[in-house]
């Protein structure tokens, strides 16, 4: 493993392992009663941002930190080594039973690495996304078993271009795409405590953006099952999964971009009080076959959640 992707790796374990001592502390707390968000809903089950029972007017707030390891190009002639440490601030409000709007801002910091050895480091927006949620099917109104959504999302282009000695890097290690990219998908939730399913199926669709450039669609397939352990605290385990489309640039095909890669996923979620949340997980690539000279390597995130 590359040094860059150990750094990563062991980052991600630091932050989980101290996570998880804090997590234990909250279950030796003896648990308060909870309030408006699970009596709201009449389901106790912990959820992150995107997989709650909406009910109406319902406000969250949600501030992800995140790092990956991105390697694009050959060794000692082209290659683009990418670190970034990105935050995630979300915004989410129900409004009604059937209807959740949120907006999300990416804010990230960049590290590259280039094969003539030279150092960069950026500090950046990335792209804005308007995203609704749209409650299609839920067996009952209280307590919901299960519920059938679709999704449909726009990222705007609020990341700027990155540029090296006047040349535009790679769209792959861009911070956006200059475009307007539409997102459309349908996700189902089952709820059964003490256990839960989370999955969701996205295509997204990119538009022209810097010069001309045209990112190949992107589909994304993620599935995560939770078992709540304890009333504050829970573990989760899934499949995070994308097919990319060939990105094309003025001149044809791009041939590091497109392919597949999926990522096995592990962490947890665990309750500091009745209205915040804290998770944690850790993302391990375990089938790569994005084409040419890319490979994404280990990614791990943490996050805060609160209900207003």
């Amino acid at each position: 493993m590359p040094a860059s992707e150990r750094a990563i790796h062991l980052w991600g374990v630091r932050i989980a392992s101290s996570l998880v001592l804090v997590a234990l502390a909250l279950l030796l707390t003896p648990a308060r009663a909870r309030a408006c968000p699970t009596c709201s809903v009449g389901d106790p089950t912990l959820t992150t941002m995107g997989a709650e029972a909406p009910y109406k007017n319902r406000v969250r707030l949600s501030l992800g930190a995140s790092t990956r390891g991105d390697r694009l190009g050959r060794p000692q002639f082209d290659e683009i080594r990418l670190r970034e440490q990105r935050l995630d601030l979300t915004a989410a409000w129900s409004a009604t039973e059937r209807l959740v709007l949120s907006f999300n801002l990416p804010l990230s910091h960049r590290h590259f690495a280039y094969a003539d050895l030279s150092r960069e480091q950026i500090v950046t927006l990335g792209d804005a996304e308007l995203r609704a949620r749209i409650i299609l099917f839920r067996d009952r109104r209280f307590s919901p078993n299960h519920l059938l959504s679709m999704i449909a999302a726009l990222e705007m282009p609020t990341a700027p271009r990155i540029d090296r000695h006047g040349q535009r890097l790679p769209l792959e290690v861009q911070p956006g795409t200059g475009s307007w990219d539409p997102t459309f998908g349908l996700g189902y939730d089952l709820f059964k405590n003490p256990f839960s399913l989370h999955t969701i199926a996205t295509l997204k669709i990119s538009t022209p953006g810097f010069e001309g450039s045209l990112a190949g669609p992107s589909a994304r397939l993620l599935a995560t099952f939770q078992w709540q352990a304890h009333p504050r605290f829970g573990l989760r385990a899934g499949i995070d999964s994308r097919i990319d489309g060939v990105t094309r640039e003025s001149y044809g095909e791009v041939a590091n971009s497109g392919g597949f890669i999926a990522f096995a996923t592990a962490g947890f979620v665990a309750s500091m009080t009745s209205r915040a949340l804290i998770h944690a997980f850790v993302y391990i690539p375990t089938l790569n076959f994005l084409r040419g000279e890319h490979r994404e390597g280990v990614a791990a995130s943490l996050g805060f959640t609160y209900d207003i």
